[in-house]
């Protein structure tokens, strides 16, 4: 982990910040994997939005004015005007469906360094109401300045809130300017009409047709214009930016992007080593998390609220699985061990509930385990799956690596396996019981010729970066169990290399998507 452990022998103590602890590295995490789940479920993203809080609202200053202060003063009124504004847009999408029917949508509430707080929100729409054509986007998005003699409104509202900079020549000395170009790359190029490029990535209108506005004394043009929507822009009169994303290669980024978690500042006060002490460091990730973090007023008021930080539809559930007797146990430091073990809680799991539920339930023997949560609830307080009444969810099985051994086995058999009553029942193939569930997955032909390690990468690739990747590469290679290292880097290194997706990032940002960088 990017943390500044290097070495995996410290025998320290660990504290874990675990993914039940809103905003913490593992629970934004477990959110990108949902995401994907999400994604693999309903296909690719359709539109991808950023919604900024206005401080300027009638409704804040309504209640600012009489009493002489800024919204600065009051992130408490900023934090609630932006929540109602929020949920009136995400019911918009959803309820409304005025962009078409959402199949589902995934959402993360964020702030700025100086307190606003934004939302980045990825929608999935219905087949029959995708965007596919350059006429189709331009019926929703648009990167053009507008007429001000016929729509002086909307004109005045593209003015303020949806023209980029200005930076480049006119302005230097613009924040989003490095190494002297922006970052953003605006100013864009005159577009005559809407295209999507052969890599599959959207290039908006932008006609020369003589529109222009004065933005802090500069006159720019629609190459300067941040794509947005009029419907939406003219009704929530704030920074709306709405891109078209519907191609595979900047899925990753974007559910990357959206649960990246929070922002740092960049100094640190380190304990001073001179390298005399033996002593193993312990690992604190509680520290870790509240080192350096950088908290805003708004943060603060909207996680005093109880505001979500997250919010997805359909539901994804992790389906957790062990092997026998190798369940988690929590207990306190008071704990007396023989009571603990005497808990149904310890000799019962998820898992072990499903192999009853099968015994149970006539059409529990037709779904695997992942596809058993859409048609049964599994009911914590009393243990066991009930069938499902109402709703939707996706299950998604929890990912180990190959060198947990026999659990990655069981991972695998479980992709594949319907139906079973006991752990025996998995090991059966062609009704011979198996030892290991290695020797079943080979009997299955999941295995074999270091098959499973070439799996496992490819499977990672759908998720982790080409850093996660290469490092588990090394921890196959350190485990000893790979017959044929080339082999696999040959049917592999395409993916290891990561330069498929950072070279389609830099496509689309060339073609004038406009993802903020990590």
């Amino acid at each position: 982990m990017p943390n500044g452990e290097t070495q995996g022998s410290n025998t320290g103590k660990r504290v874990v910040l675990p993914s039940s602890y809103v905003g913490s590295r593992r629970y934004m995490d477990q959110l990108y994997f949902d995401g994907m789940a999400i994604c693999s479920y309903v296909g690719f993203p359709d539109l991808f939005i950023t919604f900024t809080c206005n401080p300027n609202w009638p409704e804040i200053q309504r209640l600012l004015g009489s009493v002489h202060l800024k919204a600065s003063d009051r992130p408490d009124i900023i934090s609630r005007v932006f929540k109602m504004k929020f949920d009136e847009l995400l019911s918009d999408l959803t309820k409304k469906s005025l962009l078409g029917k959402v199949l589902a949508y995934m959402y993360t509430i964020e702030f700025q360094k100086r307190g606003l707080p934004h939302a980045h929100i990825l929608i999935f729409l219905h087949p029959s109401n995708k965007y596919p054509t350059p006429s189709d986007i331009d019926r929703i998005i648009s990167a053009e300045i507008p007429d001000q003699d016929t729509n002086e409104e909307l004109y005045n509202l593209v003015k303020t809130h949806m023209i980029h900079g200005p930076c480049g020549f006119a302005n230097r000395s613009s924040p989003c300017m490095k190494d002297g170009k922006c970052s953003k790359y605006f100013p864009k190029q005159f577009q005559p009409e809407t295209i999507v490029d052969q890599d599959g990535f959207p290039v908006y209108r932008r006609r020369d047709n003589g529109h222009t506005v004065l933005k802090n004394g500069i006159q720019v043009d629609n190459r300067n214009v941040v794509p947005y929507n009029a419907k939406f822009l003219t009704k929530y009169q704030a920074h709306i930016n709405m891109e078209w994303c519907n191609q595979s290669t900047s899925i990753k980024y974007l559910f990357k992007y959206i649960n990246k978690g929070y922002d740092r500042i960049t100094a640190a006060i380190v304990p001073n080593d001179d390298g005399t002490s033996n002593q193993p460091q312990n690992i604190d990730e509680i520290k870790q998390y509240i080192d350096c973090r950088y908290v805003s007023p708004s943060e603060a008021s909207w996680r005093i609220f109880s505001f979500p930080i997250h919010g997805r539809k359909p539901t994804v559930e992790r389906l957790y699985f062990h092997c026998e007797g190798q369940n988690s146990v929590y207990y306190t430091d008071f704990d007396c061990i023989n009571k603990i073990l005497e808990k149904p809680s310890v000799t019962e799991s998820m898992f072990t509930s499903w192999f009853e539920a099968n015994c149970k339930y006539p059409e529990a023997p037709n779904l695997t385990y992942s596809k058993f949560v859409s048609k049964f609830v599994y009911v914590k307080k009393k243990r066991e799956w009930k069938p499902r009444q109402k709703g939707y969810t996706i299950g998604r099985l929890i990912w180990v690596p190959p060198i947990t051994g026999e659990l990655y086995y069981l991972r695998l058999m479980l992709t594949h396996v319907k139906g079973p009553r006991s752990y025996n029942d998995i090991k059966t193939v062609n009704n011979v019981k198996y030892d290991t569930f290695r020797d079943a997955c080979f009997a299955m032909g999941f295995i074999g010729d270091d098959r499973e390690f070439i799996t496992a990468i490819k499977e990672a690739n759908h998720w982790g970066s080409g850093q996660y990747l290469r490092l588990l590469f090394v921890h196959m290679l350190l485990s000893g169990n790979i017959n044929r290292p080339r082999h696999v880097w040959s049917k592999t290194c395409h993916l290891l290399a990561d330069g498929i997706l950072y070279a389609q990032q830099r496509i689309a940002n060339n073609r004038g998507i406009i993802f903020p960088i990590l």
